[in-house]
C-alpha cells in the first residue's frame, strides 16, 4: 500500500493554473527541494486543497506538499517528492496522513 505524507513547503504559482511550484528546506544540512507539480498535490496552511489563483499571481504562501514514502529505514524515510528524485528527510520532518 502506497503512503502519502506532507512537507511543509513555501509555494507558489507557476505558468500554468493547474500547477504550483513549491520549495522544501531540508533539516539539517539536507538543502532543499524545489519543483513543481499539479494543483491536487497541495494544502494550504489549514491543510485544505488550494484553490485556483492561491497563492496569487507573484506571492508565495506556506502550505504543504504531498510526498510519496518508498521506504523507512530507523528514523529515516525515503521520499518522493512530486516531479523529482528521492530524499532520505527524517520522520518528524513531514506531517503524518490526515484525509484530504
Amino acid at each position: 500500500m502506497t503512503r502519502y505524507l506532507w512537507a511543509p513547503a513555501k509555494i507558489e504559482n507557476s505558468g500554468f493554473s493547474s500547477e504550483r511550484k513549491f520549495e522544501v528546506q531540508l533539516p539539517g544540512d539536507g538543502g532543499k527541494v524545489v519543483g513543481a507539480a499539479y494543483i491536487e498535490h497541495f494544502l494550504d496552511q489549514n491543510r485544505e486543497p488550494l484553490s485556483e489563483g492561491i497563492p496569487p499571481y507573484g506571492q508565495t504562501m506556506n502550505g504543504f506538499v504531498k510526498v510519496r514514502v518508498l521506504r523507512k529505514q530507523g528514523d529515516t524515510l525515503f521520499v518522493e517528492f512530486p516531479g523529482t528524485d528521492v530524499f532520505h528527510v527524517p520522520h518528524e520532518a513531514l506531517e503524518d496522513s490526515w484525509t484530504k
